[in-house]
């Protein structure tokens, strides 16, 4: 209370109605001085300025004044409170959709995985793709399809090796009276030795008798008698094979010996590259020699002599005996593409059994048979021979001369009406992809 105000009370003292209205209002007004202390702390005010801008220090004054004051006031909030109603507040986490995720209280894309090989980004996510699916002849390395480098097969017996294929050489044409064993051809074996028998140095002549000093009829010794005759292998072999250039020719000559000796085979003049191997026929109870050869791929055509002979060995004392040489011409064709086997056919071999040329009739005559797969039934074989003729052709020129049906039972054969300057040498016969080789009888060939 102020000494003004106190002063005044005292000296009104007699007055006792004025001097209650004086002390009520020094306690309002002491009131009031102190509450301004508390309202400025609390609302942070650092003087009573602030609020009672007019100087005047009432209620009024101070609520209006404090209402400004605070309004005027902008709160610094620190992250991560945000300013909502002039008042600083922490906001709620914000709530991200995928493929969006929260990142420091803010929803954030994030950047698309780096997949690591063999794997794939599909969807924002790596995966592994599955191996891809190879068309033949590709194959799958290192989850890629590639194509491999051709390689050649290893052929497995009888087939060989023509161009990148396996294929299965034709069997060789026989030629009378020759017939085909194995794929070989063989001559059978002679069914009598009774005709096989040469006599002696003196071609079966006895020796004139020695008659000793008395007269009598009778030799000195065993030099009278007959001497043993001389036995000689036989051997059998064609006059002419064909084979073209760059096939294997398979010549197969069979030797017989009534007196059952252990014979060998010799052959001379063989071409460069051929072989003779000597050998004994199980079936036939033989010796047997089969020479093959594979004229290279490049030669000109040509004809090729050889000469052969059977040598027994003696089984007594003296030298061995030897057949008279025979020989055998080859004629070399011209090389003709490869025609492999179609793959599980019913055919397994075509032979051209015969093929001869009548100059008067001006007929070429060939004829053959085809041994059927035993995988093969009656449908099977009705099937290609309903599609299917043997096709004849100069095996030289390879122009085609004709066709032949073929039967039920895989035979075949026809004529040819052809003129003598225009018969062919040798034929091919071709059945599907099978051919066979033979040479013609009764064409003046120079070979």
């Amino acid at each position: 209370m102020s000494i003004d105000l106190l002063r005044r009370i005292r000296r009104n003292t007699a007055t006792p109605l004025l001097s209650l209205l004086l002390i009520a209002f020094a306690a309002l007004a002491a009131n009031v001085a102190h509450a301004t202390p508390a309202i400025m702390q609390a609302n942070g005010a650092p003087a009573c300025s602030s609020c009672h801008t007019q100087g005047k220090f009432t209620k009024a004054e101070g609520r209006a004044g404090l209402a400004a004051y605070l309004a005027a006031q902008t709160p610094i909030c620190l992250p991560p409170q945000v300013l909502q109603g002039n008042v600083c507040v922490t906001p709620r986490p914000p709530t991200c959709i995928a493929p969006q995720v929260l990142q420091g209280n803010v929803c954030v894309t994030p950047p698309p995985p780096t997949c690591i090989a063999p794997q794939v980004l599909q969807g924002n996510v790596c995966v592994t793709p599955p191996p891809p699916t190879c068309i033949a002849p590709q194959v799958l390395q290192g989850n890629v399809c590639v194509t491999p480098p051709p390689l050649s097969p290893t052929c497995i017996a009888p087939q060989v090796l023509q161009g990148d294929v396996c294929v299965t050489p034709p069997p060789p044409a026989c030629i009378a009276p020759q017939v085909l064993q194995g794929n070989v051809c063989v001559t059978p074996a002679p069914t009598s030795c009774s005709d096989v028998d040469d006599l002696d140095d003196e071609h079966g002549q006895e020796l004139d008798d020695d008659r000793d000093h008395d007269g009598n009829d009778e030799s000195d010794d065993d030099s009278g008698k007959s001497k043993k005759a001389k036995i000689i292998p036989i051997l059998s072999a064609p006059d002419h094979v064909s084979v073209h250039a760059g096939e294997t020719l398979t010549l197969a000559v069979t030797a017989f010996d009534c007196a059952s000796r252990p014979l060998t085979i010799i052959a001379k003049h063989l071409p460069y590259g051929a072989a003779l191997e000597n050998t004994v026929d199980p079936q036939l109870h033989m010796s047997k020699g089969v020479i093959t050869w594979t004229p290279d791929a490049g030669s000109r055509a040509q004809t090729v002599e050889i000469e052969l002979k059977v040598v027994a060995e003696d089984d007594g004392a003296g030298k061995p005996v030897a057949s008279d040489e025979r020989g055998v011409v080859i004629n070399v064709l011209p090389a003709t593409p490869a025609q492999p086997l179609a793959q599980n056919g019913p055919v397994k071999s075509n032979t051209v059994v015969s093929a001869g040329y009548r100059s008067k009739s001006q007929k070429l005559t060939v004829a053959g048979q085809l041994l059927w797969n035993r995988s093969s039934n009656k449908g099977d074989r009705l099937a290609f021979i309903k599609n299917q003729n043997a096709v004849i052709s100069d095996a030289a020129s390879g122009v085609q001369l004709g066709t032949a049906a073929i039967k039920r039972d895989g035979k075949w054969k026809t004529s040819i009406t052809i003129d003598a300057n225009s018969a062919p040498c040798s034929v091919d016969v071709a059945v599907g992809g099978v051919r066979a080789t033979q040479p013609v009888k009764g064409v003046n060939c120079q070979n």
